[in-house]
Parts: C-alpha cells; sequence; structure tokens
C-alpha cells in the first residue's frame, strides 16, 4: 500500500514501495512461487489503465498525476496495476472476508482519512471516469470545515481519526477529570482513536460524546447512499474500526436506519471488517485477477 514512507515525500513513498516489491521477490524465489503481476492500493483517484494517480491525492500531494505503472516497469517486467487502495480493501473483503458472499456491498475505511471501495453485482464500481466512490468527500454540512480536498463540509473532516482527535482535545479543555487524560499521560496530542473506545467502555463521557457523535455522521452520510444503491451490507474496516466496540456499529445502525427508507435497511447488515489491516494487500494480490476479467 502506498502510504508508507508519506513524511519522506515521493521519494521515501517509491523507495519504501521498490524496498517492499524487491523482498516480496525474494520471498517468491525462496518459496517458488510465480509472480505474475504487481498490485498496488493508493490513497486517491487513479486512472486504472494507465496505472496513473489523478489530480492531487488530499494526503498525498506531492504524488500528483504519478504513474506508478510507467515508473515501476522501468524496473519489473511484471504487468503493474494500481487502484485506489478503498477499492482493493473492498474486493478483499467480498472475495475472503466479511462481505464474501454479498453480491452487493459498501466497504468504508476509518483511519486518517475516509475511503471507499463499492461492489455492485459483483464488480467493483469505479464510475465513468473513475472518480467513484468517494464516500469521504460526500458532503453533510454544506457549510461546514473545509476539507483538504477544497470542498466544505465533507464526512472525511467529522469522522476521521484526525477528526474524532480534534473534537477529544477541544472537549478536554472543558473536562479535565476524563480518563484520557491518563490515558494520554497527560498529553491529548498523544491520543489515538484506540484510546477513545477504551475510555467509552470505562464510562467516560468525552470519549462518549466524541463516539456518539462520530457515529452520528458516519450514519447520516451512509443512510444517503443506502438509499441510492440499496446494498446488502455495509462492511467497516481501517484503523479506527479495528479499535471500535459493537457499540459503535449499533449507534451507526440505528442513524442510518432512522434517515434511511426501511424497504432499504429492512435485512441491511452492518459489520466489522475481517481482513483487518491484511485488507488492502490482499486486494492488491489479486488485482491483476480483477481487472483481467
Amino acid at each position: 500500500m502506498l502510504s508508507s514512507g508519506k513524511s519522506s515525500g515521493r521519494s521515501g513513498v517509491l523507495r519504501n514501495l521498490k524496498k517492499g516489491i524487491d523482498s516480496l521477490q525474494v520471498f517468491s524465489k525462496q518459496r517458488k512461487l510465480k509472480i505474475n503481476s504487481i498490485g498496488i492500493g493508493v490513497p486517491g483517484t487513479v486512472d486504472i489503465p494507465k496505472g496513473q494517480l489523478v489530480g492531487i491525492p488530499p494526503n498525498l500531494p506531492f504524488m500528483a498525476d504519478f504513474s506508478l505503472r510507467k515508473y515501476l516497469s522501468r524496473f519489473y517486467t511484471y504487468p503493474v496495476y494500481v487502484d485506489n487502495d478503498a477499492n482493493v480493501m473492498a474486493l478483499a473483503e467480498y472475495k475472503f472476508g466479511a462481505a464474501k458472499g454479498y453480491e452487493n456491498c459498501i466497504c468504508i475505511t476509518l483511519g486518517t482519512g475516509i475511503g471507499s471501495g463499492i461492489i455492485l453485482n459483483g464488480k467493483l464500481f469505479r464510475g465513468f471516469s473513475f472518480v467513484g466512490p468517494e464516500f469521504g468527500h460526500t458532503t453533510i454540512c454544506y457549510e461546514g470545515i473545509k476539507c483538504n480536498c477544497g470542498n466544505y463540509g465533507c464526512v472525511e473532516m467529522y469522522a476521521s481519526e484526525p477528526a474524532m482527535l480534534k473534537r477529544a482535545k477541544e472537549l478536554l479543555k472543558k473536562n479535565r477529570v476524563s480518563l484520557l487524560y491518563e490515558f494520554s499521560q497527560g498529553n491529548p496530542n498523544r491520543l489515538k482513536a484506540k484510546d477513545l473506545f477504551k475510555a467509552e467502555k470505562l464510562r467516560d463521557k468525552v470519549a462518549h460524546k466524541v463516539i456518539q457523535e462520530t457515529a452520528y455522521y458516519l450514519g447520516t452520510a451512509l443512510s444517503s447512499v443506502v438509499n441510492l444503491i440499496n446494498p446488502e451490507i455495509i462492511v467497516i474496516g481501517g484503523g479506527v474500526a479495528l479499535s471500535a466496540n459493537a457499540n459503535f456499529f449499533k449507534m451507526m445502525e440505528k442513524e442510518i436506519k432512522a434517515r434511511a427508507f426501511p424497504a432499504a435497511t429492512k435485512n441491511l447488515k452492518i459489520v466489522q471488517a475481517e481482513l483487518g489491516n491484511d485488507a488492502g494487500f490482499i486486494g492488491a494480490s489479486i488485482l491483476g485477477e480483477e481487472l483481467r476479467d
């Protein structure tokens, strides 16, 4: 996955990417495995035929309009396939994880940003110019917080891990008895999403408020998607979901069912992803197979 090495810019990302591919080549050779292709998941829009990022990825601006296929083809003879990281996560969960057996599903990744992959009638949906689906940039407040994408009120600015932690820090200024102070050793900048869920389980009011609001924002945005495509199942993955408890999913489900059409939610399932952080790697590994079909 391309997010590795973000802090060191394009050269760091490409260096780590090559290092990972080289180590996999060694691994395959030692075990006498055949490599058929290279698959890569990246944040942002990808021109699938070119294997190139389109425009400026909000969280990796230094990779703007960069062709990973062209670059990697200088070093490797295998076919190179590139797709959005949430798409490859959705592909993995559909083939091997929580969405296996369902032909119509939404897969959401909650982490530094919010990504999404949609399976329609057993196929990944990418949209006419490969922009879809960008659930994280669904507007839920038209005069809201400015997003890195340039729009205002995107759900990513309210329900991603940075958004959750920002609200927690603001609330801690007024409530210094929260368990979150203890978990962060007195420094709120050290907080992680897992600390919020840990504190919420222990009935911490600040943590509960942040998690409740996050479920509300996600449920509100997802209710529109449910009405739009009528999925069988919604799979929630990413770092935030890995830390979440059952109560978080119940709150989200309650909000979706309160807003979406009853016929669309009657048999709808909302579940945690099963493949964890490996979903992206698994999906990328079978990307060539999916795109060749």
